[in-house]
């Protein structure tokens, strides 16, 4: 069953404040950063996860390998 809240004035915005049992089922921390979207008129919040050391240098190799050419002549 959803929780019924009501948004709160924050000056010229709102806010809403989520209850700690709702942030542990998404495993939210409070005080963490998270990401909102709006998917098929809904608002989504999402806990944010920075890439992994890996997956960043991933894809750092496929930018490189993708734009070798205009690196190449960037350090010119």
């Amino acid at each position: 069953m959803p929780f019924v809240k009501k948004l709160s004035r924050l000056g010229n915005s709102s806010g809403l404040i989520l209850d700690r049992p709702l942030l542990q089922q998404v495993d939210i921390e409070p005080d963490s950063e998270v990401e909102v979207s709006v998917e098929n008129n809904a608002i989504v919040i999402r806990p944010h996860r920075y890439a992994s050391d890996d997956d960043a240098r991933a894809a750092g190799r496929k930018v490189i390998q993708k734009r070798r050419r205009l690196l190449e002549r960037l350090s010119k």
